[in-house]
């Protein structure tokens, strides 16, 4: 791998582990199981996350830096996305976009927090319920950003009925995504606008207490850390269940680790600012990232195990910069930071998990690089390979398949699927680089060869299985309470086969395309496009699993040739724009431009993530 070089994240440090590790990735635990070689010398690295034989060995020289002049980096070019009421650019002036970088270079001013912490300001407002302590009410009210924002009074201790000073436009009754589940089980959880329709309660669950001083010294962080539980957290995944991770073990680990706790606050600072259509804080979350970089450049270069926080940090920063691409002068792009997880994970001998009897977190680790590193690849055929297309993979002597067939909450797939898909993203960047020149030309006459044809067309047969194949729902939500719980946990878990089906089609789509090399009026390719169209409307408008819609929709966009099948399919996307993603709005872009040139996306792309 041609990787970035430097002195930014480079570390010698990081070797294969050199003794054997088992592994195992079924929730039911029994997958093939491997073992990796042995070598001499002691262990330098902690036990893989999912373990793999045959994984290429890290870039020991080529640790990626985070710096832009490096010589050998990767560039990534990116057109200027047009500027929406929701995006920093928009507002901020040129002055304060360079002061974000001064932050960036000159280190932290400090939060513009409150002398006296959280818990006193508002000690007799405070109050427990639920199992949360409840610290005041979110209003929804632009961060004027520091040093002009009063953070001191950014959380208002009374609901607007009982405030004399509330602003007359917010509603008497404060409201929470929680009471979704108290409403008509037809209305969808986040529609634009929705969640400050009503000023919104902070409620911190009590086993995140006692929170970190960032958290309890600062309100303006309490507002953002909330948030982040209760509205990004839930529209990061398809299904919004019980155990969803990121609203539960993700939180519980970045209130131990600062990093990861800037981080989730720089995250949710910028969807709630997008969400809203306010200016981002860039001087605060350049105040929240001064030292993320310069500590991950330090846990790289030390002779310590990579721990999971520091992986977990590449792996955020990867999504973060997905979903949001930065608006700060200095920005790196997702494929960098991605590479720098992925050269973690093969300096770790590759990623771990032992379903419900191993670490939750590293679990949860495993699905999310597995996500992105599949749907980074298939993003574009420069884009690297996914670093295993085995992922999720489990025994074909389990002739139950409960644990392959089971739709997972956070892929919004089936495990078998993402094992599918990573297949098809190896597939189309082999295929890719003989079909497309340096000049972005792609060669109407190339067919793929006996070999590329063969496995292709056993992929497709399997894909195809696996589509078709019953699927088992999310194994954390019962249809056994009462009926209006029952009812709407039944159309989550309709949803649910909706996703798995659309990007069962999207991976054929892709197949068809870019392996078989058929056009677009291929009438396979048409049918698939028409059957994406047709999940879409199992998916309720403003739902959390239409916010994971973007790849099949895209997908299924730049293929669409009737007007019809396209207006809906930008309608649907610019619903999901709304929810503050800056990265559906240029996919939906990039798509446009398909259609206005006539071109294929894959000639077209830029950096954009598709997922």
């Amino acid at each position: 791998m041609n990787l970035p070089t430097g002195q930014y994240y480079r570390s010698s440090s990081l070797t294969r582990p050199s003794s054997p590790y088992e592994f195992g990735w079924s929730n039911d635990d029994r997958i093939k199981r491997a073992r990796l070689d042995s070598g001499d010398g002691p262990p330098r690295s902690l036990p893989p996350l999912f373990a793999r034989s045959g994984l290429p060995e890290p870039n020991n020289s080529s640790f990626s830096p985070y710096d832009q002049a490096s010589p050998g980096a990767p560039t990534y070019q990116s057109t200027p996305a047009s500027l929406t009421p929701g995006s920093s650019s928009a507002h901020a002036s040129p002055s304060l976009r360079r002061l974000s970088v001064n932050y960036l270079l000159s280190g932290p001013s400090g939060d513009q927090a409150s002398p006296m912490s959280t818990s006193e300001q508002f000690s007799s407002h405070r109050r427990l319920e639920d199992g949360c302590t409840v610290y005041g009410y979110d209003y929804g009210l632009p961060d004027l950003d520091i040093p002009k924002n009063d953070d001191n009074g950014a959380i208002n201790p009374q609901t607007p009925a009982a405030s004399l000073s509330s602003p007359a436009s917010l509603f008497d009754e404060a409201w929470s995504p929680s009471r979704l589940f108290e409403l008509d089980v037809e209305k969808p959880a986040f529609e634009r606008g929705g969640y400050y329709a009503r000023p919104v309660p902070i409620r911190i669950p009590l086993d995140l207490e006692p929170l970190p001083a960032r958290l309890a010294d600062s309100p303006m962080n309490l507002i953002y850390f909330h948030h982040f539980l209760n509205h990004t957290a839930r529209i990061l995944v398809p299904h919004d269940c019980p155990d969803n991770p990121m609203k539960s073990t993700l939180p519980r680990i970045a209130v131990r680790n600062a990093n990861l706790l800037n981080l989730l606050l720089a995250y949710s600072a910028s969807h709630r600012a997008r969400l809203l259509a306010h200016p981002e804080p860039a001087n605060r979350i350049a105040t929240w990232l001064h030292d993320v970089y310069p500590d991950l450049r330090k846990s790289l270069s030390s002779n310590e195990p990579v721990s999971n926080a520091t992986l977990t940090t590449a792996i955020m920063l990867a999504s973060r910069e997905c979903i949001n691409p930065d608006s700060l002068d200095v920005s790196i792009p997702w494929q960098t930071h991605l590479e720098i997880a992925r050269q973690i994970i093969i300096s770790r001998g590759g990623l771990k998990d032992r379903g419900n009897g191993g670490d939750p977190f590293v679990n949860f680790l495993a699905r999310w690089f597995a996500y992105l590193d599949v749907i980074g690849s298939l993003s574009g055929h420069r884009n690297q390979a996914p670093l295993d297309d085995e992922y999720m993979i489990f025994d074909s002597d389990n002739h139950s398949d409960a644990y392959g067939f089971t739709i997972d909450c956070f892929f919004g797939f089936t495990n078998c699927c993402i094992s599918l898909l990573a297949r098809v993203a190896r597939l189309a960047r082999q295929c890719g680089a003989q079909r497309i020149d340096d000049n972005g030309n792609i060669d109407a006459t190339w067919q793929p060869s006996a070999f590329i044809l063969e496995e292709a067309k056993v992929l497709k047969a399997e894909l195809s299985h696996s589509r078709h194949h019953i699927q088992r729902g999310c194994r954390h939500s019962s249809t056994s309470g009462d009926e209006k719980s029952s009812e709407r946990t039944r159309l989550e878990l309709h949803e649910m086969v909706s996703v798995n089906e659309s990007y069962h089609l999207a991976g054929l789509i892709h197949l068809n395309r870019r392996v078989f090399a058929k056009p677009s009026a291929d009438p396979e390719i048409q049918e698939c496009v028409k059957l994406v169209l047709q999940a879409l409307k199992g998916v309720r408008r403003g739902s959390t699993a239409e916010s994971s819609l973007l790849f099949p929709m895209f997908t299924a966009g730049c293929d669409a040739i009737e007007a019809e099948d396209r207006e809906m399919i930008v309608e649907r996307l610019k619903l999901v724009e709304g929810l503050g993603m800056t990265y559906v709005r240029n996919a939906r872009h990039l798509m446009e431009r398909s259609w206005d040139t006539g071109k294929s996306w894959e000639v077209l792309v830029t950096g954009e993530f598709l997922g």
